[in-house]
């Protein structure tokens, strides 16, 4: 599918800008980090869809999470990192897919057009990760399955359409209980479309293990069906590596981390929303 970037013009050069941004971290930490960045906007989104309903916005049909149309960015197969190459790289979306209710793109829900925008970036928001990461996300994403992260973001966001006000806050302010009910749901059902995942790559055939020791050697058969394992048992072993690392990151962030974590882009939500 043919990506294309945000419409607004200010909004796709700040997103081709993301795109130049070198960032210098271990395949551990990267994963900790794009599960963050994808809780935060999980957080966003569903912030987002808390003002639009308080602002009496009627919203009909099926939520539905579908493959992304929206990208920032792409990443190129010559890139380098303080100058040396960074072998295959590839733009992995933050969110697990693009967002249609009733067959609509979510951010048509908002009238105004910075409110638009604003929710439209947001799907459109990636980063250049190693290869393995993409197919990590695909098979946690489990796009058209029960159960996955675009399933999980689906029940997130019904949540947030559905809970009951306990008191309507005023226009503008967001009725922290609608995004604590979508947070939850994201929370324990994303932490099941990881663990699933991680459970179907652990299934698959991996990096032929060493046999033997450091001190008396490995074993020359190991070692030689090691060194020619192909490139998708690599790809698996650093796949479930990553899924591990989600998990790990995933069962942290209930609504009590995430309210406190996630304060400031909260408070910006609430700043640039505008009906």
């Amino acid at each position: 599918m043919e990506r294309k970037p945000v419409s607004d013009p200010a909004l796709a050069a700040l997103g081709t800008f993301q795109g130049n941004i070198e960032r210098n971290a271990g395949i551990r930490q990267q994963a900790l980090d794009h599960n963050l960045g994808r809780n935060l906007r999980v957080c966003k989104l569903l912030a987002y869809l808390a003002l639009l309903r308080q602002a009496g916005v009627k919203v009909s049909g099926a939520v539905e999470c579908i493959a992304a149309i929206r990208q920032n960015f792409s990443s190129s197969r010559n890139m380098q990192s303080m100058g040396l190459p960074m072998g295959t790289m590839q733009a992995a979306h933050f969110l697990p897919g693009q967002l249609e209710i009733g067959g609509r793109e979510v951010w048509w829900l908002a009238t105004s057009t910075e409110t638009r925008t604003q929710m439209e970036f947001l799907f459109a928001e990636v980063e250049h990760l190693p290869l393995a990461f993409n197919q990590a996300d695909s098979a946690a994403e489990a796009k058209g399955k029960a159960v996955g992260l675009c399933a999980a973001l689906v029940q997130a966001c019904n949540e947030v359409l559905q809970e009951p006000f306990a008191t309507k806050p005023a226009i503008g302010k967001i009725a922290s209980e609608l995004v604590r009910a979508g947070n939850n749901a994201w929370h324990r059902h994303a932490l099941i479309a990881l663990e699933n995942a991680a459970r179907s790559k652990a299934g698959k055939p991996g990096i032929p293990p060493l046999k033997g020791n450091s001190f008396e050697g490995y074993t020359p058969e190991s070692i030689s069906a090691r060194s020619t394992a192909s490139a998708s048992q690599w790809n698996r072993d650093e796949s479930l590596g990553i899924l591990n690392c989600y998990i790990e990151d995933q069962q942290r962030s209930t609504w009590q981390w995430a309210a406190g974590r996630f304060q400031g882009a909260l408070r910006d939500v609430e700043s640039k929303f505008k009906g």
